[in-house]
């Protein structure tokens, strides 16, 4: 669960958390970048998942934005930078440019990020760095505890960030048209139990109220015929009703 308090926020803030997810893509895109310029063999895969990575920025930069707003968070810099930023990475042009980064564009994200990290109040950000990735580059690494300990800071921030991004994944809305079809069925099961009840227990009394809920149960069932044929049976040993006749003559739902 993340704490939205605006006091020492970390990792696990929802706000703090979509930039550090936006910061984590910026910088790949960043290697990507370097890649591409080095011509080596990866290099259109690299700058392939850069283009793909890049939107990814823009909605963990406004997902934060939007955290910070509902809390009163002043995000005036964010929102002017916002209209007038580059969403696409690619540099354009002719084929050689195709396959570049727009340093620009990352630029821009760069300051984005920026704006956003000095509206969050409360967040460390020296602190939150050395324990999610500034520990990876220790020297003390070399140590087996130490590895394990960077190891134990980079899972717990890992599942984190799942966790995060599953609380803020819409969940599937119920289908009502089953949950009708469901009600309906219920309904239909009890009408037909209903009928069952009345048929046994009804003999050759003259109930009117029986007769009158028996016809009308048979005519909502679709069971016209019987509701007539009843009718019938009930007017030859207890006299015509008026009840009675309406509903077997009733037109079938």
């Amino acid at each position: 669960m993340y704490r939205d308090a605006s006091a020492t926020l970390d990792e696990r803030d929802r706000a703090v958390g979509a930039i550090l997810i936006g910061e984590a893509l910026i910088a790949s895109c960043e290697r990507a970048r370097v890649i591409g310029l080095a011509d080596s063999p990866s290099a259109w895969r690299a700058i392939r998942e850069a283009h793909d990575d890049f939107p990814e920025i823009w909605r963990s930069l406004d997902r934060a934005r939007q955290v910070l707003a509902r809390r009163g968070v002043n995000v005036t810099g964010y929102d002017e930078l916002r209209p007038h930023v580059r969403t696409r990475l690619a540099t354009g042009g002719d084929d050689t440019d195709a396959a570049r980064v727009d340093p620009a564009a990352l630029d821009d994200a760069r300051r984005a990020t920026d704006e956003l990290k000095l509206a969050v109040p409360g967040a460390d950000w020296a602190g939150i760095e050395q324990r999610t990735t500034g520990l990876v580059h220790v020297p003390l690494l070399r140590r087996r505890r130490n590895r394990v300990i960077a190891g134990a800071v980079i899972a717990g921030f890992t599942i984190a960030v799942l966790s995060w991004l599953s609380a803020i994944t819409p969940s599937k809305r119920p289908d009502r048209a089953a949950a009708m079809r469901r009600e309906l069925a219920d309904i239909t099961q009890q009408r037909r139990l209903k009928i069952m009840e009345l048929e046994r227990t009804f003999g050759e009394r003259c109930d009117p109220g029986q007769a009158r809920e028996l016809t009308k149960l048979l005519v909502m069932d679709g069971r016209g015929p019987d509701a007539r044929a009843f009718a019938a049976i009930y007017a030859g040993h207890c006299g015509e009703d008026s009840v009675v006749a309406h509903w077997a003559n009733a037109p079938r739902p």
